[in-house]
């Protein structure tokens, strides 16, 4: 049975994985697949949940490329052929013993240039919904360090409006004359949930407030509540309150275990 991306009760995403041998969406890792600092993985909560926000989306196979500043190559059976499209193994096959008559010979390509220099899409092997009002932005991994032969780009796109679509990631090819290795066992990027009312021009209101006296209008550009609130932002000791440091980590910790 298919989930219900309309109905309030079901999922927020939902992810088809329609290659086979595609590794499933793995939730992003607290520890930035541990390559966050002990330090910032004990003590700084927004970085811990900046990493774990969203989910991993792995390549459907070993990728190698090779890029000449002109052209671009793909590692095929041990040879080096100049890439256009390639398909992964037996999926046009299984593609066209399931899907409707009017789509059979369209599987889409795991591998395509882009018509920009050093551009290339590569496909996850999943297609993927989100429920009403829902957008998924697709981006690199967040808080790990990405590779120097090659830069990911981020998209964001409205999924439920354009559902079920290809996930797939856009690089920049960097490195000339080198393998460019990607596995499949490593995660290629990250896909976050977002509501559209949370980037669209509603959201974007703002009001600035000049300096640290008094604005053109007569009111203080800093409230004292607002001074308060500063004060337990840097953790500066407050008579008759309890100190400020890890509040905001142990609060925040509390209150996602309690939605969990």
């Amino acid at each position: 049975m298919q989930p219900d991306t309309n109905s309030e009760d079901g999922p927020t995403v939902t992810f088809h994985k329609v290659y086979p041998a595609a590794i499933p969406p793995m939730r992003a890792d607290k520890a930035a697949l541990g390559t966050m600092p002990t330090m910032a993985f004990r003590h700084c909560e927004p970085m811990r949940t900046a990493s774990s926000f969203g989910w991993y989306v792995f390549p459907p196979e070993d990728i190698v490329l090779k890029w000449n500043g002109a052209d671009v190559f793909h590692l095929d059976d041990g040879e080096w052929r100049p890439l256009s499209q390639a398909y992964l193994p037996g999926f046009a096959e299984y593609w066209d013993e399931h899907a409707p008559e009017d789509i059979k010979g369209l599987a889409p390509p795991y591998l395509s240039m882009l018509p920009v220099r050093g551009f290339v899409q590569i496909w996850s092997g999943l297609l993927c919904s989100t429920r009403p009002d829902w957008s998924v932005l697709i981006r690199p991994l967040a808080n790990v360090r990405g590779s120097h032969q090659f830069s990911s780009f981020e998209g964001l796109l409205e999924s439920d409006r354009f559902q079920p679509f290809p996930l797939f990631m856009n690089i920049q090819l960097l490195a000339t004359d080198v393998p460019i290795n990607i596995p499949k066992t490593s995660p290629l990027f990250q896909v976050q949930p977002l509501m559209r009312s949370t980037y669209g021009d509603r959201a974007h209101n703002f009001s600035e407030r000049e300096g640290l006296g008094l604005m053109e209008n007569g009111e203080p550009a800093m409230t004292a509540g607002d001074w308060m609130g500063y004060r337990k932002t840097i953790r500066v000791e407050i008579p008759n309150e309890a100190p400020e440091s890890g509040r905001y980590t142990a609060a925040t910790r509390k209150r996602t275990k309690h939605e969990e």
